[in-house]
Order: C-alpha cells, then sequence, then structure tokens
C-alpha cells in the first residue's frame, strides 16, 4: 500500500513525464502533456495520501498553522463540521479539498498517528517550477535536457498570487490568474488564455455538434482530428502506459 501513497516528483511521476515527451508526436501528443501536467502537479497537492479506499487515507485534527483569515472559526472549526466517519478514506477525502487550496498552510495527523505539517504555496511554487522544466524540455524534445525552470521574478509573480488569491472558490481563484495573464504580470507579455467547458465553442461542442435540441450526432471526418477525441485518445494511451507499462516497473500492480 505503502508503494501507492503519492510522493512529490517521485520516480515514478519523473518516468510518467518522460514518456509524455518522448511520444509528443502522437496526434494526441499535446493532449497528452496537458493530462501529464495535471496529475504531476497532483504529486505535490495530494502527497501523502493513495488514490484507493484505505485506512493509509485517514486523517484527524485538521488546523490551520498560516493566518489566512478565510476560515471565520478557524480551519478546524470549518473541517469538522464535515469530517466524520461518514467522509470514507479515499484519497483525500478526509482532508476535503485542503491539499488543493493554494493559500493554505496546515497540519494534520495520519494514520500513522504521526503529526504532517503542509505549507501549500511552497509546494506549489516548486511544483510550477518543475512543470515548467518539463514543459521546457517538451519544447526541446529532449526528456533530460539541461533547462532553467521559472525565471526568479516570474516565480515572485506565482507565490504572491498563490498567496495573496484567498478564496475558497477555485473559479475566482482561476479568474484573478486569467487576468494577471491577460495584463502582462509575467515576463512573457500579454496573453490571452482561456478554456470553453461546455456548450458552444466547447471541444465537445466542436466535434459532435447538435442537431436542434435534440441529443442526436451525425459523424462527420472533423472528429477524428477533434481535440475531445484526441484528448480521449490520451487518456486511453496515458492509462494504459501508467497500469501495463510504468507501474509495472516499480512492482506496482493496479488497475
Amino acid at each position: 500500500m505503502e508503494d501507492l501513497v503519492c510522493r512529490p516528483n517521485s520516480l515514478v511521476a519523473q518516468d510518467m513525464v518522460r514518456q509524455a515527451i518522448i511520444d509528443q508526436n502522437r496526434d494526441y501528443g499535446l493532449h497528452r502533456l496537458g493530462l501529464t501536467m495535471h496529475i504531476y502537479a497532483d504529486t505535490w497537492a495530494h502527497q501523502g495520501f493513495a488514490g484507493l479506499l484505505d485506512d493509509i487515507n485517514e486523517v484527524e485534527d485538521v488546523g490551520e498553522t498560516g493566518r489566512s483569515g478565510v476560515f471565520g472559526k478557524g480551519l478546524k472549526g470549518y473541517l469538522n463540521d464535515f469530517l466524520d466517519d461518514a467522509i470514507p478514506p479515499l484519497g483525500h477525502g478526509r482532508a476535503l479539498d485542503f491539499p488543493d487550496i493554494p493559500f493554505l498552510k496546515w497540519s494534520y495527523i495520519n494514520h500513522r498517528n504521526e503529526t504532517v505539517t503542509r505549507d501549500n504555496p511552497t509546494d506549489f511554487c516548486e511544483a510550477a517550477d518543475e512543470m515548467c522544466k518539463a514543459m521546457q524540455r517538451y519544447r526541446l524534445g529532449e526528456p533530460d535536457a539541461p533547462v532553467s525552470g521559472i525565471p526568479e521574478a516570474d516565480m515572485e509573480q506565482i507565490r504572491s498570487l498563490f498567496v495573496a488569491n484567498k478564496s475558497k472558490d477555485g473559479e475566482r481563484r482561476h479568474k484573478k490568474w486569467i487576468e494577471a495573464i491577460q495584463e502582462g504580470t509575467f515576463s512573457f507579455g500579454p496573453a490571452k488564455a482561456g478554456y470553453i467547458t461546455d456548450r458552444d465553442g466547447s471541444w465537445k461542442h466542436q466535434a459532435l455538434g447538435t442537431i436542434a435540441d435534440l441529443i442526436r450526432y451525425e459523424y462527420k471526418a472533423s472528429f477524428l482530428k477533434s481535440d475531445w477525441k484526441r484528448f480521449h485518445d490520451a487518456l486511453l494511451a496515458h492509462r494504459f502506459f501508467l497500469l501495463n507499462e510504468l507501474l509495472p516497473r516499480y512492482g506496482i500492480c493496479a488497475a
């Protein structure tokens, strides 16, 4: 079970990123890079937890060690409103979304009765830098290329956005990041960024289309080259690689 616990930038995670770089010339190469970066980032955010139902994911006595000012009655009180035996130890479920809140510093007692302290801003900055290096290597097509990562001035801006952007609502935090990018906060200058999650203009809508208000689709040759299909192709390829090639290298059989 310990082998399935998430560790930041683990050897398994590094090999996962390497394969995404090696396979970049596939039709779904960029789509696979995107989902790989999401998984890679989660090795920092979800560290200490395993993605299955097991007592190894037990969490008790959660408390905020920083002073975010967001949780009016304190993180511990906020958590205790929700955290009880009704929430199963699946992944980081018993810690709710605290592993994913960028500005949070917190602690908890794990299944071994050990106190675990977490500094999300520091962890997330490290994750951002390693992700930048991975994408620089992707652009070079060299999984072992020496690269610089995020420039110091940009990292200061990233840390500031992590710490100052204090909202429990992830969509609001995301909006602040989009605004910062559009305003030219970073060294690459002003840029447009965004993603349509559903309906008109979304990848799914572009790939499948609709007829009137009926859920009915007509096949078009363009479907085979659509982002929606290629993203799902990337998911299938990535899952197969992880379960059947990568994890067995480390003596792990998972499904």
